[in-house]
């Protein structure tokens, strides 16, 4: 049963179980879908139990990986004086991550108008039976979708990476690495997205171009904190490229 597993596919996955295509090969999502309705009930002492089981297995087999490398955990609690330059570049990522997902947030609630304006033009085309660009709205909810999904999903996954500059990981195939490579990917795509949006919302076109920019920064920043990330390996999906599903909104 095993077998049919892809070993470490959701490591650096995006969490978007329901566009992944990976879903029957991952062991994660097999085991999600086993559990109980209490299971996944936060206010349930069970989907409590199952986070504290979850826990104890990961660190089992952190534990039993250290070993196995003959890496004794002691040595992991002697730290060398933080490099203050580089402190000082992790905590400016990390802001300008998170003031990202907070202008995001912004921008959808102070144009809540605009939005169901749009809606209400579509239903009254509709209505009035005008022909509609079915696959032209869907592109652009697909944008939306991609944007808010990604949102604060960007800022968690820099956080992780910035945390494990330190590591003495193998700096190709660190988890610092693998971190700020889905973080890349997200802001990718999002950016991508931000364009569909532009172009559906011209009267807003400088407040997403804001938007896009702070992303651009975020992205130079990552890079040059990371400058190996796309040689990181993600099981899975650098496997078997064509089977992922690119919602990256790129042109070409």
């Amino acid at each position: 049963m095993q077998e049919k597993f892809i070993s470490g596919v959701h490591n650096y996955c995006d969490r978007w179980c329901e566009r992944c295509p990976f879903t029957a090969r991952c062991i994660v999502y097999a085991n999600e879908q086993e559990l109980s309705e209490e299971a996944k009930d936060p206010t349930n002492p069970a989907f409590w139990e199952n986070i504290k089981k979850s826990f104890e297995d990961m660190l089992d087999m952190l534990n039993k990986t250290m070993a196995e490398l003959g890496i004794e955990p002691e040595e992991e609690d002697k730290q060398t004086k933080p490099d203050t330059a580089l402190a000082a570049r992790e905590e400016h990522i990390r802001k300008q991550s998170m003031l990202y997902a907070t202008n995001v947030e912004h921008f959808f609630k102070q144009n809540t108008d605009i939005f169901q304006q749009k809606e209400n033009e579509l239903t009254e085309q509709i209505e009035e039976g005008q022909p509609v660009d079915i696959e032209h709205l869907q592109f652009f909810q697909d944008a939306v979708e991609v944007i808010r999904w990604y949102q604060f999903f960007i800022p968690a996954k820099t956080d992780r990476a910035a945390n494990g500059l330190g590591d003495r990981d193998d700096p190709r195939q660190g988890d610092a690495n693998g971190s700020a490579k889905i973080a890349m990917i997200a802001l990718e795509r999002s950016l991508g997205a931000w364009e569909v949006v532009r172009k559906h919302l011209p009267e807003k076109q400088n407040e997403i171009e804001e938007l896009q920019h702070q992303l651009q920064h975020l992205r130079t920043d990552l890079a040059d904190l990371f400058p190996n990330w796309r040689v990181f390996h993600r099981p899975g999906f650098d496997d078997e490229p064509e089977k992922t599903m690119r919602l990256d909104f790129n042109l070409n």
